[in-house]
């Protein structure tokens, strides 16, 4: 929660700095395009690392970098030496750090809880990044105007440091995955090759990586809105982060309420279309509070779409290879903000509700194309996860007690056979 909060609030302070920098909408593209960059090139780099090395010791490492980068920030804005050069080189190594922290902390889950929670716990844990959604902003735009951009980008430097102190309260066994050892680069190809041998697991990647390209640039947009379409400043800048994380929290928890729906293809499909159809609305919508209504219920829907999705690509991972599958899941944080550059370059010309209306319609399209094209994605059913006495981690730390032989700790911790999505064949 600390370590979300930090970058919900950062990334206000982003594109508020940089449109405050050079008064342009492009701005905040080309700031997002340096996040996006090492998140697209070397989310798979960390995925390999993640599925080699210690996770707790990944996360406390790149954790610690995190808050280093924003104590910079924070000197540069109070000595009054920042440029826009400085943000766009700060928000690189954001994205190299997301890079190696979000595969791990993506591959931890499935370790943490028994298995039947997966879908329970995939949805806790994306209800608290969108709780921190409603909280970050909102306390980021209250802060900017008594104590300064400098002095807030000092609070985010502690809460970096405060997520980096929680997680040496990580359980010490089951951080690494048993696995021979191998070349860097047979795990790195090993991780893709794997990906490409399972037909319906890169399906579900692809349209995971699609789905935020177009999605994702309303967000970015905010700031644009916020000044020259509602008139609402910093303040109202903050209160439209929150009613999108409200939106998120809302539908992390429809989200844990429909483990036992057999038919994720379906969900995610209602979940894409509800989103890109309300995002239509809201851009088109000229009035604040209508506006912010849309904004928060259009956000249920993908946030439905995004737990489902996680959820049954996790589900039949083998535990050696999630780290890798994961992080290309991450690399659609790259896709994002690449997206946002030319919706941001459009709205400099044709206004930002237009831009958004081009992008959610483009979104309504893609969805509508992937399931027209694919009977796997439209009859895509997963069986609800088999009850677990323990979690893969208290597995293994009663392994290393010798309480359990490893035989024992797979049979009860459900990792002596994973499930797979079932596909049913299409109607011929």
């Amino acid at each position: 929660m600390a370590f979300f909060t930090a970058m919900g609030m950062q990334f206000l302070l982003r594109g508020f700095l940089a449109f405050e920098l050079t008064d342009t909408a492009a701005a905040l593209g080309y700031v997002s395009a340096s996040i996006a960059l090492p998140l697209l090139l070397v989310s798979p780099i960390g995925g390999t690392v993640a599925d080699r090395v210690n996770k707790r010791t990944l996360l406390i490492t790149t954790q610690s970098v995190a808050a280093v980068a924003s104590a910079v920030t924070a000197l540069l804005i109070l000595t009054d030496q920042i440029v826009f050069w400085h943000l766009l080189a700060v928000s690189l190594v954001t994205g190299i750090v997301f890079s190696f922290n979000m595969p791990a902390r993506q591959a931890l889950v499935p370790q943490l809880v028994p298995r039947h929670k997966l879908m329970n716990a995939i949805s806790l844990q994306m209800g608290g990044q969108n709780a921190t959604r409603i909280l970050a902003p909102a306390i980021a735009g209250v802060l900017i105007a008594p104590l300064g951009l400098g002095w807030v980008y000092v609070v985010t430097t502690i809460l970096f440091l405060v997520a980096t102190a929680s997680e040496f309260r990580l359980p010490v066994h089951g951080m690494v995955n048993p696995r021979e050892r191998r070349p860097f680069l047979e795990d790195f190809v090993g991780g893709f090759r794997y990906i490409l041998g399972q037909r319906t697991l890169t399906l579900l990647l692809a349209l995971g990586l699609v789905f935020p390209l177009f999605a994702f640039p309303l967000q970015q947009m905010l700031p644009v809105f916020a000044e020259d379409v509602f008139h609402v400043g910093a303040g109202g800048l903050g209160v439209l982060s929150a009613a999108s994380g409200v939106g998120g929290l809302v539908g992390a928890m429809v989200a844990a309420n429909l483990d036992a729906v057999r038919h994720k293809g379906c969900l995610m499909f209602v979940g894409g279309l509800w989103l890109g159809g309300l995002f239509v609305a809201f851009a088109l919508t000229p009035h604040f509070l209508p506006a912010l209504l849309l904004l928060a219920i259009g956000n249920v829907g993908g946030m439905v779409f995004q737990t489902t999705n996680n959820t049954v690509i996790q589900a039949g991972l083998p535990a050696a290879v999630r780290g890798r599958v994961m992080s290309v899941m991450m690399m659609s944080f790259g896709l994002m903000p690449l997206g946002t550059v030319p919706v941001t370059i459009a709205a400099d010309h044709i206004g930002a509700s237009w831009a958004v209306v081009g992008s959610s319609v483009a979104l309504l399209v893609t969805m509508v194309a992937f399931y027209a094209w694919s009977p796997r994605l439209r009859h895509l059913t997963i069986d609800a996860l088999p009850q677990a006495d323990l979690s893969p981690v208290e597995a293994a730390r009663l392994v290393a007690e010798g309480q359990l032989t490893q035989a024992e700790a797979d049979e009860q911790s459900g990792q002596a056979s994973a499930p797979a999505p079932a596909n049913p064949p299409p109607p011929r």
